[in-house]
């Protein structure tokens, strides 16, 4: 009994964090989250490098 009832409760607990990354990954691998994250990161790189180049020596 208490293996069974230990197995319900880490399923009970690990569904929501499991369904939110898979719901998670099918946005962001659709092409409007594709573009999102390219965008995102570009911006990051950009501002990154702005900031290197800007950064007092």
């Amino acid at each position: 009994m208490f293996v069974a009832a230990a197995f319900v409760a880490s399923a009970t607990w690990q569904s929501p964090p499991v369904g939110g990354g898979a719901l998670l990954g099918r946005v962001l691998t659709g092409p409007r989250g594709r573009l999102v994250t390219a965008s995102l990161s570009s911006a990051v790189i950009t501002g990154l490098a702005v900031h290197l180049v800007l950064a007092p020596r």
